[in-house]
């Protein structure tokens, strides 16, 4: 064994063993909070990451079996849990409204992940009535709803959502990764733009202005307090993500990753989407590329809004499936 990879393999040990610790005192539970931990010490976050190449071809063509096991190996690797629905019973209660808010742009959330999803959430009990799959002013209900959306809700006095306001007594965030050329990078934080109305890029009339200097103050979407108290659980499709350019595709810039990830804390999650997208682009060009602009947002909103750990060495990774390619 080289002396590079048994480094790699002692640093996912030490991430490993971290959240074992962790886990004893997890506080999953339904309020949505992170993991109890003590006061006296600087908060951490846990954030899993599940790889399996086989759900995505290099031509883009998706194994909706694959893509369910890898929700589910997810689940299970975060909770601790052997079952995935009982994992998902953590996080949501057989009588929640549980509303998906996914992508649907350009780079959109695989509808096949969000199906098995709202699988495990009929399986827990909820009805398929009660799952409300959407992004911006469309959705559908139950496990067709991940295909096919033709309802509208429209949106409050506050702009947010009638889905979140009114109808939701949980959220799920469930976006795609890429790059993108306002934010640097599009994950949980962003995902939000598509839960409110009356926002542009030039910051015009509009009661969240989150555009200026490349995006920084993204995250006053995810501390909206509906917003904010609802969140259960955020995802991050990494099937094939977008790392130049973006929400525009350029076919070059995608590749096969075959990721997922998971986590309750949506910046940890983020900080490790900005590592793998940084990584990806680092390895296309033979030498550093930078993220450009730099996701600045992320590091903000943990600092200026205390949604989660945006510190890289205090984030516990938990990788599970394949390491060739992991490029984290």
């Amino acid at each position: 064994m080289s002396e590079a990879h048994e480094d790699r393999s002692i640093t996912r040990k030490e991430f490993i063993s971290r959240s074992t610790a962790g886990a004893i005192g997890l506080g999953l539970g339904l309020a949505g909070g992170v993991q109890a931990q003590d006061s006296s010490q600087p908060k951490r976050s846990k954030v899993v990451l599940a790889r399996d190449k086989s759900a995505m071809t290099p031509e883009g063509q998706k194994d909706p079996v694959v893509a369910g096991s890898l929700l589910e190996k997810a689940l299970c690797a975060y909770t601790g849990e052997t079952d995935a629905v009982r994992a998902v019973g953590r996080f949501i209660r057989p009588e929640d409204v549980v509303g998906i808010k996914m992508s649907v742009m350009m780079t959109a959330t695989h509808p096949e992940l969000v199906a098995g999803l709202a699988r495990l959430l009929v399986k827990l009990g909820v009805r398929e009535e009660n799952i409300i799959i959407w992004d911006r002013d469309i959705a559908g209900r139950g496990i067709a709803g991940a295909y096919q959306r033709d309802q509208h809700f429209g949106f409050g006095e506050n702009s947010v959502s009638r889905i979140i306001n009114d109808h939701a007594t949980a959220l799920i965030n469930f976006p795609g990764l890429k790059s993108h050329w306002l934010s640097g990078v599009g994950g949980a934080l962003k995902n939000w733009c598509g839960a409110v109305t009356n926002i542009n890029v030039r910051d015009i009339d509009t009661p969240y202005s989150i555009h200026g200097d490349s995006c920084a103050d993204m995250g006053k979407l995810a501390a909206i307090e509906a917003i904010k108290s609802k969140t259960r659980l955020n995802l991050v499709d990494a099937m094939q993500p977008l790392f130049e350019g973006g929400p525009q595709v350029n076919p070059a810039y995608l590749w096969p990753y075959g990721g997922l990830l998971l986590a309750e804390d949506p910046v940890a999650l983020d900080a490790v989407g900005v590592k793998i997208i940084q990584a990806r682009r680092d390895q296309h060009r033979g030498r550093p590329w930078p993220v450009n602009p730099p996701a600045k947002h992320v590091a903000l909103a943990d600092t200026r809004y205390n949604l989660g750990v945006s510190d890289f060495d205090r984030i516990d990774l938990v990788a599970v499936g394949e390491e060739e390619g992991r490029l984290i």
